[in-house]
Formats: C-alpha cells, sequence, structure tokens
C-alpha cells in the first residue's frame, strides 16, 4: 500500500511558463551583491521525482563589475541569452526554468530537469548560437531540489 501523499505519486503538471510567477531578492555573496529571481510557480514541484536533474548555465560576464551588476547593454545581451536557454531547455524535454542568479561577474540560470536529457548536444547547440559571451554548463543529481530550496525556503 502507498502512503497517498507519496511525492512518487505526485503527476508532474508544468504550469506554462507564460503563467509563472516570479519574486526578486537581493542577497549577500561573500559581501557582494547578489540578485535573484525565484520562480514561485514551481515551488510545488520542488523535490517532483520527474525532475531530479539540476542544469545550470553560467555566464562570465564580459564587463565584470566587482560589487556591482551588469551594466544595461550586457543585461540586455544576457536577456537574448535567457530567452535562448529558456526556449531551447523547455523544448528538450520535461523541466523548469527555477532561477536566476546575477552578480558582478556572472549570470546563472537554474533549470530543473528530467532524466535521459543530451545536456552536451543541449551545450553544445547553445554555445553555437550564443557569440557574445562564453556559455558554461554543469548538471548534476539533485532530486531534493536543494540549490532552489536555499533561495526559496
Amino acid at each position: 500500500m502507498r502512503w497517498p501523499f507519496s511525492k512518487s505519486d505526485r503527476k508532474l503538471e508544468i504550469p506554462p511558463i507564460e503563467t509563472q510567477q516570479w519574486t526578486v531578492a537581493q542577497a549577500n555573496d561573500g559581501g557582494q551583491p547578489l540578485l535573484v529571481r525565484i520562480n514561485e510557480s514551481v515551488r510545488r514541484l520542488a523535490g517532483h521525482p520527474g525532475l531530479p536533474i539540476k542544469l545550470g548555465f553560467a555566464i562570465p560576464l564580459n564587463q565584470p563589475r566587482e560589487g556591482g551588476l551588469p551594466d544595461a547593454h550586457e543585461n540586455e545581451q544576457l536577456g537574448a541569452i535567457e530567452d535562448l536557454l529558456v526556449a531551447r531547455v523547455l523544448r528538450s524535454g520535461p523541466g523548469v526554468f527555477a532561477l536566476a542568479l546575477t552578480n558582478g561577474v556572472m549570470k546563472e540560470y537554474v533549470f530543473y530537469v528530467a532524466s535521459g536529457l543530451d545536456i552536451a548536444a543541449l551545450h553544445a547547440e547553445v554555445q553555437q548560437r550564443v557569440s557574445s559571451h562564453e556559455v558554461q554548463c554543469m548538471a548534476i543529481e539533485d532530486p531534493t531540489w536543494e540549490s532552489y530550496r536555499d533561495f526559496s525556503p
């Protein structure tokens, strides 16, 4: 008999991206400002067994501003990269865009995705399409969504 509130029984129902609600918070990271955008609409999916992989894309800034945030021009470029990443990752299979972290030296986009995604091919495609910045990528198992919960307790 299964426990009626088991996470393994939860159906993976991802809200449409255009209806997702975000909040913005500011934190300190080693004395430096950190701007955090949190997708509140995926909170109920945190730890869902269908999305156990944390997929992160880090974009080092071309014009680092130690102690600050990206300037308007670079922020515009980062916005275009974000749009590309969101479209490409979410087209690849089940997944959610969970967090965006910005400081004076980089911007990181955090997704939670299903197992089996060809991350190397996805990264290669994104790198090929982005000429303005270096695109770093990493994926780890994070079945409890620890990274998300760090910013959205």
